[in-house]
């Protein structure tokens, strides 16, 4: 549902290949503090979307790097608790330098030091959080939001309870949140929208989620409409999986298909990529 101001929709497939164009045209820096286990992955990923990546964990390199990158990544998905100064030295000199911020809550509702350290970070700023259903209600529930996590998965969430959620804790904490699911739910606490694209392949090859984080800092690198550029970035990526799905066997071949098809988008000029379905309400994905 679309909540408060202008409620006109944007032309998705003319905005997403606008913002692709930039992104060839900038070639961004983005910066990623990421999980161990989906770094390369989500390296690939930002190359294939024409953003440059950089995987450092130094903190004495923070302020050069902030000084240079487009966004920051903070994916506490191979979470030790010493990361946590690390994640916040970051997170400062980004906020520093005014640079977007995308937090990906890898497992908060699962394990206390996961919920807590995904709220202290929200406390410090970011642009965008991006998590899945079960993760985004924890860490909007004050009362600790445990049950709705299994390990870094989601369990079952109610799509109106998640809605209001999300708008509560977008609301909250002045960000972008992103509930990726069945439909992914992109919203500012005031507008809301709903993206039936992507494939269920996403959710068998490791690292699906922190790919869409990852995408979802480079639409946000150099924007000036992060709920805009956020929901077309969870767009194009579920369409190149689509596009991916429909010619391979199964997540093996999707997950080099998908690469294929993410570089295929952004590399198509001026070409405005067709079949992106964002609405104002929750509608059903293909194969779900």
């Amino acid at each position: 549902m679309v909540e408060g101001r202008d409620t006109r929709p944007p032309d998705w497939e003319a905005a997403a290949a606008q913002t692709l164009a930039r992104l060839r045209r900038q070639r961004p820096l983005v910066h990623h503090l990421t999980n161990y286990v989906v770094m390369q992955w989500t390296a690939n990923i930002t190359l294939a979307l024409g953003a440059s990546p950089l995987m450092a964990s130094e903190p004495a390199e923070f302020p050069a790097i902030a000084a240079a990158a487009g966004a920051l990544v903070l994916n506490i998905g191979s979470l030790r608790e010493r990361d946590a100064e690390v994640f916040a030295a970051a997170q400062r000199e980004a906020r520093r330098r005014g640079i977007p911020v995308v937090l990906d809550p890898v497992g908060a509702g699962f394990t206390s030091l996961r919920t807590e350290l995904s709220r202290r970070l929200l406390a410090g700023g970011v642009t965008a959080v991006r998590g899945n259903g079960g993760e985004i209600l924890a860490l909007a529930d004050p009362g600790g939001g445990q049950g709705h996590t299994r390990g870094v998965d989601s369990g079952r969430v109610d799509t109106a309870e998640l809605a209001e959620a999300a708008r509560e804790l977008a609301r909250r904490h002045g960000c972008v949140v992103v509930a990726s699911g069945p439909v992914d739910l992109v919203t500012d606490g005031r507008t809301s929208w709903w993206v039936a694209n992507g494939h269920p392949w996403l959710a068998a090859v490791t690292g699906g989620g922190c790919g869409a984080t990852a995408a979802v800092a480079a639409f946000l690198a150099g924007s000036s409409d992060p709920l805009r550029d956020a929901t077309l970035a969870m767009a194009v990526y579920g369409l190149a999986a689509e596009r991916a799905a429909s010619r391979s066997a199964g997540p093996g071949t999707f997950q080099g298909a998908f690469l294929d098809e993410l570089y295929a988008l952004a590399a198509a000029g001026t070409a405005v990529p067709r079949g992106l379905r964002v609405t104002a309400s929750p509608g059903a994905r293909e194969g779900i």
